[in-house]
C-alpha cells in the first residue's frame, strides 16, 4: 500500500515511503500503545485502591450507574417500540 508524501512540485509523482519512515512510524505506534497500556494499568490500580478504601461509596456509585443505564436503555427501547407501531 502506498502512502502519499507531499512532493516539492505538483507535477512530481507520488513517492513510496522509505524504510526509515516506516520504521519511525512503527516506533511511534509502539510508544503510543505502551503509553495507553500503562495508563490503563494505572487507572485499574487506582480504581481498585479507591474501592478498597471506600467500599460502600463504590457499591453506591455502581448501583446509581446501573439504575441510570437501565432506565436509559428502557426508555430508548420503549421509544423505538412505540415509533414502529
Amino acid at each position: 500500500m502506498a502512502t502519499v508524501n507531499h512532493a516539492e512540485r505538483a507535477t512530481e509523482p507520488c513517492r513510496w515511503p522509505t524504510m526509515e519512515a516506516v520504521e519511525e512510524n512503527v516506533r511511534q505506534a509502539r510508544r503510543v500503545v505502551n503509553t495507553a497500556r500503562h495508563a490503563a494499568e494505572d487507572a485499574v490500580t487506582e480504581a481498585a485502591l479507591k474501592v478498597r478504601r471506600h467500599p460502600l461509596q463504590a457499591v453506591g456509585a455502581a448501583v446509581v450507574v446501573g439504575a441510570v443505564t437501565g432506565a436509559l436503555i428502557g426508555l430508548g427501547a420503549g421509544w423505538f417500540a412505540r415509533r414502529r407501531r
